[in-house]
């Protein structure tokens, strides 16, 4: 019989998704992955971050989640978008339906392990001409959210509007958020508060759904150059096809990508308002490091729609040293003592 080496396993067992996270003060900027959040006061740090993306072939909407550890009494983010974008809240149930249909398949896998008593606890191991500099294209308030559509065509103007209406930025945000006021991006600026003075800014805020028209599917990653960690950015991406990403700035997997049709979802399901046709659902994992971060993700349609869906592989380790110490004990009336020395302790194996 061939038994595996446990160290062998273990091996192949390893992999871990840290769960990243950013210590904030009050004058300095951080980044999640869409745009620019920046606490107040208080000492916060952002968790995760969650983003379903829908795109059909004309008009983008981004439902982002950020889940926000520790606490501050004011916030703000900042989003470049294509174009006018109009925003909404979100239902935050709709990541936990997300997160249970694309979770990996169980497998479980036997691993037949001889672990000899060695001694006492001995085992194995384990911009317009003329045109104000910015413009107000609308702003309203949504729960604790504050949110201004905006127009620019000078950066700096950007940044001074947004530091006067209470949505101060680092300094760096000039620098970064030009190449978008080139494109002649819009930006969707929003304060957060809590609802009630007395509260703070914790646990999962609740999602955004901005909506904007667009030629091309994009998420805005040009702000995670102002990490100083790597981010993790989970993004599910509703589209015509399967997609795939041009840049990664790190580590990126497909964890999921397989049709969705609206006849599969429950009535009372969060995501189906989302889903009023058929789509693909691709789901991505990235570890974004900061360092590398010079544009945003841009997706394209893969050449097949191909299915996928990650596995996750449970090892039950099943201890046969009394079944090999018993074999060889009848051995030795039935085969040369080396033979099944050999064959007991593994010095014949047949790789």
């Amino acid at each position: 019989m061939f038994i595996k080496n446990p160290l062998w396993r273990v091996g192949q067992m390893l992999g871990v998704v840290l769960l990243l996270a950013l210590v904030f003060s009050a004058s300095t900027a951080y980044a999640c992955g869409c745009g620019i959040y920046i606490p107040r006061d208080g000492d916060a740090q952002v968790a995760q971050e969650r983003s379903l993306l829908r795109w059909d072939g004309t008009r983008e909407m981004i439902v982002m989640s950020l889940g926000v550890l520790g606490g501050s009494k004011q916030a703000a983010i900042i989003l470049p978008v294509p174009s006018k974008a109009d925003v909404q809240l979100a239902d935050a149930k709709i990541f936990d339906e997300l997160d249970e249909l694309t979770k990996p398949l169980e497998r479980q896998e036997t691993e037949w392990v001889f672990m000899p008593v060695l001694g006492a606890g001995a085992r194995a191991p384990e911009g317009v001409g003329g045109a104000p500099p910015v413009t107000v294209l609308s702003r309203q308030n949504l729960g604790p959210f504050d949110v201004a559509n905006l127009a620019a065509t000078d950066a700096a103007a950007l940044k001074t509007w947004l530091d006067e209406n209470g949505f101060a930025l680092d300094p760096r945000t000039t620098e970064i958020l030009a190449p978008n006021i080139e494109k002649n991006w819009t930006f969707v600026a929003v304060r957060v508060q809590p609802e009630q003075a007395s509260l703070q800014l914790q646990g999962d805020l609740a999602p955004l759904a901005i909506a904007f028209d667009s030629l091309e599917l994009v998420y805005p990653m040009r702000s995670t150059a102002l990490a100083d960690n790597q981010q993790t950015v989970v993004l599910y991406v509703l589209a015509d096809h399967r997609v795939e990403k041009s840049t990664s700035f790190g580590s990126s997997r497909v964890s999921y990508a397989n049709w969705l049709e609206p006849s599969s979802l429950a009535s009372n399901s969060t995501l189906a308002p989302f889903v009023e046709r058929k789509y693909f659902l691709t789901k991505y994992i990235d570890s974004v490091n900061p360092n590398q971060v010079n544009d945003d993700f841009k997706f394209s349609f893969a050449s097949q729609d191909t299915p996928y869906r990650e596995v996750k592989i449970r090892t039950v380790r099943q201890d046969v040293s009394g079944l090999v110490l018993l074999a060889c004990r009848f051995g030795w009336l039935l085969r040369p003592p080396c033979l099944v020395w050999q064959r007991c302790f593994g010095l014949d194996r047949r790789m």
